[in-house]
């Protein structure tokens, strides 16, 4: 483990500055930082010493921190799951059926964010979305419920009732509450195509430009989640989930996958 952990940082943190500044960032004392001389020999005492304990969780932060700088590198997701046990992003996944037209579909789904390790909110009302933010602080959020042509998701009002809430409003939401997010993940009908609204506040969205049957969505929470809990980075568990999708229900088309590279610069969709 410990060899694995100072192979990554080598790779990734080769230069003093750079290393420097990774340790501040984890809370790691500034005057017991060593010289700086190769990475080999400064990553190898780095990581002995967090293994001693001068810094509470020290090697769980300092691994949580390489994944936020490289959430594509599949080195940090595998390290990620290890230290984080089996978990490497906490998941809240917000489910709403205020038609009640969908039971078994959000009961199976559940059943699949549950074995992901997620908080799972049933019944969400509009007014839970930003309490359920703060609580859980995720770095993946989850709907399954319905989507509407327009866009927007359907929540649940104070009475038990249908509440539309627009992309936007929920990205806002997001933005008041929790730092980036690596994904959002609309599985529900009708949500791909305004994934722009996400653009600063996650590092992609995954969604449907199409109606999404149950059986489709089932099973791309399926393939999406266990290649998370495998340390697949997000881009690739997207693919896994979509292939998941065409071997249990056949058709893709209608899934859509957007990358932001960075605030402001998308990459563009994957369909």
């Amino acid at each position: 483990m410990s060899a694995a952990v100072v192979e990554v940082l080598q790779d990734l943190y080769y230069e003093g500055p750079a290393a420097r500044s990774l340790l501040l960032r984890i809370g790691y004392p500034p005057a017991r930082i060593p010289a700086f001389h190769t990475a080999d020999t400064f990553w190898i005492e780095i990581v002995l010493r967090l293994e001693r304990g001068i810094l509470v969780d020290g090697l769980a932060r300092l691994i949580n921190e390489v994944a936020k700088d490289h959430p594509g590198n599949p080195g940090v997701a595998r390290l990620a799951v290890q230290f984080g046990g089996g978990r490497p992003f906490p998941v809240l996944a917000l489910f709403s059926d205020p038609m009640r037209g969908s039971k078994i579909r959000i009961d199976r789904e559940a059943r699949q964010l549950q074995q992901a390790g997620a908080e799972i909110r049933y019944a969400t009302r509009v007014r839970d979305i930003i309490g359920a933010l703060r609580e859980v602080r995720p770095r993946i959020l989850h709907f399954a419920g319905h989507g509407l042509r327009d866009g927007r998701l359907v929540f649940e009002d104070d009475l038990g009732g249908a509440a539309g809430v627009g992309l936007q409003r929920l990205a806002d939401a997001v933005a008041a509450t929790v730092d980036v997010l690596e994904c959002v993940v609309l599985n529900s009908c009708f949500t791909g195509a305004d994934a722009e609204a996400f653009r600063d506040v996650t590092r992609a969205v995954a969604g449907s430009v199409d109606a999404l049957p149950d059986d489709a969505a089932i099973a791309f929470a399926r393939g999406f989640y266990d290649a998370i809990a495998a340390g697949e980075p997000i881009a690739r568990a997207y693919a896994q989930g979509r292939a998941e999708v065409g071997l249990a229900a056949g058709e893709v088309t209608g899934l859509h996958f957007v990358t932001f590279a960075a605030a402001g610069t998308s990459s563009g969709p994957t369909t």
